[in-house]
């Protein structure tokens, strides 16, 4: 017996130091979920008092909210803040695979069974009404939830039902959220190939928004409008809407960064490579600069190929910035080849990039065009290398297969002012003579590029201006008040009074 007694006391040391571990993963899981539930409530907290500036501040959080996301966390907060309105509760919960719980509304509802329940008194209790900014922030919660599930036929559904609950309501406080919702029916339906169903839908919207003056979904609305032009490949369409609506210019600077993105591919797309060139770049100062990355690495992508096109090499050290050294390796390859004017990697880069990454970047179509660029710029070598050359070997150099292609070159790059030469013919055939280069600062070239250069920078200064920033209220720091003003007011009157007295006794 003292044995076993002895195991056994032996047994409880050994079990003692699991009674006073630390927390689990799994409370430490559960800490988190509350605490990320009571910020939600808080949240909510605040948005009862309707004001609209907090809704656009709640709005400002879901970037972090969203990761915190989870099922359990969204049926609590829905059972919790829509306890009043049943219907949109019950929706709402049935997204989130649960049943809703019954409200006891009474103590009479809990009297046995058989027994008819008494009608509710005039001073019972009764549950508060749901301010429309609680309930749509909750149910826009729910979709977002839903958009991360890659849950797409649900989200149309409740994104669809959202937009109808904020029609009913009809306040401008819910404009930023309207127009969240437009953005995920957008984006969940160009995830299930069906862009094109709301083209029509989008511009009533845009129309109804623009008479209202909800900027928010006016911004939304374009830009959504614009992406679905592009991918269909309507560039004359897209061209022909931002000429006939007024983007707003208190949109926020994300949807003004896709605004500037997209009418940079329809420049470049129209052979304005000046226009787009200049779009993309404040897209590209427009976009956060510590998040986007996605958004900002397929602008450089078609900031690459338009400053290719304009007989510009970008520089080295963008290709080797960490967020763009592997997005950019294809571009890198192009960019090589162009500078090199080697028509061979051109072709190689082409055809090993075009069908896979070019193709999904949308920018094959501009790549096409940049194998005159490199027929150029190999031109552009040979006469300066060459003061006088046969068209046979250039044909060689270029590697092209006919003679006459490499004459057609030849003869379109002098047209264009591309080289300084000239076509000659003798018994050895054709050839081209360079001509002897000549003096640029007795041109306007350098008095063209010094004015465009002020302008650039001139635009700047405005752009800076415009998105300076004051402290709040700092402006009514010297402003009097009303009770300051009216002091104010009664001492120049007694002032003007002891005046004209002084007058008529010195008369």
């Amino acid at each position: 017996m003292p044995e076993k007694v002895a195991e056994k006391m032996e047994v409880d040391d050994k079990d003692t130091p699991t009674t006073t571990s630390t927390d689990t993963p799994a409370e430490e899981s559960k800490d988190v979920d509350a605490i990320a539930l009571e910020n939600l409530k808080e949240t909510c907290r605040q948005l009862e008092k309707g004001e609209s500036h907090l809704v656009v501040r709640a709005l400002q959080t879901l970037a972090k909210t969203r990761k915190t996301l989870k099922v359990e966390i969204l049926r609590k907060l829905v059972s919790s803040q829509l306890a009043s309105a049943p219907v949109q509760r019950d929706a709402l919960l049935k997204y989130l695979g649960a049943e809703a719980e019954p409200q006891q509304m009474d103590v009479d509802s809990h009297k046995p069974a058989g027994k008819s329940p008494r009608p509710a008194r005039k001073g019972a209790p009764q549950l508060p009404s749901v301010v429309p900014e609680v309930e749509v922030f909750v149910h826009l919660l729910v979709v977002i939830f839903l958009m991360d599930q890659r849950r797409n036929q649900e989200v149309e559904e409740s994104v669809q039902s959202l937009l109808h609950r904020i029609e009913q309501h009809d306040k401008r406080a819910l404009d930023p959220v309207a127009a969240k919702a437009y953005f995920s029916l957008a984006l969940v339906l160009e995830r299930m190939g069906r862009f094109d169903d709301i083209k029509s839908y989008l511009n009533s919207r845009l129309r109804t928004a623009t008479l209202r003056r909800e900027y928010d979904s006016q911004a939304v609305l374009i830009n959504c409008l614009l992406r679905s032009y592009l991918l269909s490949k309507q560039y004359s369409a897209a061209a022909k809407l931002v000429t006939k609506v007024t983007f707003p210019e208190n949109a926020n600077n994300n949807e003004w960064a896709r605004y500037l993105y997209y009418q940079g591919r329809i420049k470049a797309m129209q052979l304005d490579y000046t226009a787009a060139a200049r779009y993309l770049l404040q897209a590209m100062r427009k976009a956060p600069q510590d998040s986007a990355i996605g958004f900002k690495q397929n602008v450089q992508k078609w900031t690459v190929v338009i400053s290719l096109l304009q007989g510009e090499i970008p520089e080295r050290s963008t290709f080797r910035m960490p967020i763009y050294r592997k997005t950019l390796a294809p571009y890198l390859e192009l960019t090589q080849a162009v500078r090199l004017g080697d028509l061979v990697k051109f072709n190689v880069a082409l055809n090993k990039y075009g069908p896979t990454a070019f193709h999904a970047d949308e920018t094959i179509t501009l790549i096409v065009r940049l194998r005159q660029n490199v027929i150029k710029t190999a031109v552009r070598q040979i006469s300066t290398a060459y003061s006088r050359i046969s068209v046979d070997d250039i044909r060689k150099k270029l590697q092209l297969q006919h003679g006459d292609e490499a004459e057609y070159i030849v003869a379109k790059a002098i047209k264009d002012g591309a080289i300084e030469a000239a076509m000659s013919f003798d018994k050895n055939g054709r050839s081209m003579q360079s001509s002897e280069p000549a003096d640029i600062y007795s041109t306007t070239e350098p008095q063209y590029q010094f004015d465009n250069r002020i302008k650039y920078c001139l635009e700047l200064h405005n752009q800076a201006v415009k998105a300076l920033r004051y402290p709040p209220k700092s402006y009514a720091k010297d402003v009097e008040s009303i009770e300051e003003q009216r002091e104010r007011e009664q001492q120049e009157l007694e002032f003007a009074k002891e005046m004209a007295d002084e007058d008529d006794d010195d008369f």
